[in-house]
């Protein structure tokens, strides 16, 4: 007895899977793009991340003629913001380090030559170290006052006054030294023996003392504007002093 034979179904054909086309570029670019936003907060290293960023953009752009357009796509926006982010964090680390180098010391100078003080008035610096200087009086000369042929003398009175937590040393400031009549330098008059006196010394004012003396100079027959700059150390605001002599 014969039985019939089962007919045998071959299986459908496998359709060939089409090759991805720079795929591995487009996986590239978006690990360097999480790489560089990640990274981008920490600074001196996010000058690495955001090189990285930057190559991940170059190889994203490769990777959009390829098959994973949106896996590319992907990557470029993430490292284009990769080097965004380190651009604002790198702004932001220098704002924050000027703050911490912004001291009294190597502040801005102060509105003091654009709204300079005049005789009469006192100018403090941000330390709490002021000076002041009164109105200007004339003095005659002695005979063997320097320099010789003068025109006219005035003599002002200057006063220190150390409102610091320090003592103060004299010789660090430049007292009057740049001194100027009519737009021309003012020549300091020294007279040991007459009425314009000898001028400044070198001292130590004390926290909460004062130190006065006088200065002379030579200036024109006719009155005229007289200015007088202060500086107690190198670098530091100017006071500059104003006014008719």
């Amino acid at each position: 007895m014969t039985y019939p034979t089962q007919p045998v179904y071959a299986p459908p054909p496998v359709a060939p899977q089409k090759p991805t086309r720079f795929g591995a570029l487009a996986w590239a670019a978006v690990i360097l793009g999480i790489v560089g936003v990640v990274g981008s907060w920490v600074i001196f290293l996010n000058n690495l991340t955001a090189i990285g960023a930057f190559v991940g953009i170059v190889l994203g752009v490769i990777a959009l003629f390829g098959t994973r357009k949106v896996l590319a796509i992907v990557g470029v926006v993430l490292c284009v913001l990769g080097i965004v982010f380190t651009v604002v964090a790198q702004q932001s680390a220098v704002e924050e380090l000027n703050k911490v180098f912004d001291t009294p010391g190597a502040a801005p100078k102060q509105e003091a030559l654009v709204q300079p003080p005049t005789w009469g008035k006192r100018y403090t610096w941000a330390n709490g170290l002021s000076v002041d200087v009164a109105e200007p009086v004339a003095c005659t000369p002695g005979q063997f006052a320097s320099p010789q042929n003068i025109a006219r003398a005035v003599k002002f009175k200057i006063t220190v006054t150390n409102g610091t937590g320090a003592a103060f040393e004299t010789a660090l400031m430049s007292m009057g030294d740049d001194a100027q009549f009519n737009g021309q330098r003012a020549e300091r008059v020294f007279d040991s023996g007459g009425e314009c006196g000898g001028g400044f010394e070198s001292v130590t004012v004390l926290p909460g003392k004062t130190y006065t003396y006088e200065a002379a100079y030579s200036v024109g027959a006719q009155p005229g504007e007289m200015q007088l700059v202060f500086e107690p150390t190198f670098n530091s605001d100017k006071a500059a002093f104003v006014g008719k002599a």
